[in-house]
């Protein structure tokens, strides 16, 4: 009997290998044929799921916006009991590259960013994913104003985006050794003290 492939299963590990190329060669350095040498499977695989390299890349960025989800997902999951700050907080530290994952999307991420200057769907597909972002950390804020978390006079609709790009703004200084992990998270800790009670 033949062997059962899981497509989408194949699409993801070919994003998790353009993910690497990224990380270690730059953005510049993504074909075809380094993502299959990368994934271990022959350039007709790559070619069947990707016929050309900007599809693959288009893939690429929309697995990468998942995979943060998911971690995030599973990191909150982990929270005992959290407080609305605790929520924001360990969020915060899953955006920012304090682990190895964290590092590869941040560089995937800046790699598409800078790519999406010049590519309309790149550059779509980011507004997106920075506008659900917005929208859960301004909902976040909110329910904590509600709950009386916060403290007086601060306003959630503009607070969330400025915590948001400060985090966003933490992620290149931390790539190039400006800023340890522990640095960045003690500034995000700063700006959350200003706001919480």
């Amino acid at each position: 009997m033949p062997k059962q492939v899981d497509h989408e299963q194949r699409r993801r590990l070919l994003a998790e290998a353009v993910f690497a190329v990224i990380g270690t060669r730059g953005f510049e350095a993504v074909s075809l044929r380094d993502v299959a040498v990368q994934a271990g499977v022959s350039m007709g695989t790559v070619q069947y799921y990707f016929p050309a390299k900007h599809q693959m890349l288009l893939f690429a960025l929309g697995h990468m916006r998942a995979r943060v989800l998911a971690r995030m997902q599973a990191t909150l999951a982990a929270l005992e009991s959290p407080t609305r700050r605790d929520v924001i907080r360990a969020a915060t530290a899953v955006m920012l590259p304090v682990d190895e994952p964290g590092r590869e999307e941040a560089c995937v991420n800046i790699a598409f960013f800078s790519a999406a200057t010049v590519t309309p769907e790149y550059a779509q597909q980011l507004r997106d994913g920075y506008a659900r972002i917005l929208a859960v950390s301004t909902a976040n804020l909110r329910e904590a104003a509600r709950l009386g978390e916060l403290r007086d006079g601060i306003d959630p609709d503009r607070e969330a985006p400025a915590l948001y790009f400060l985090t966003q703004g933490l992620i290149g200084p931390i790539l190039i050794g400006l800023y340890q992990p522990d640095e960045a998270m003690s500034l995000i800790d700063d700006q959350l003290d200003r706001l919480f009670r």
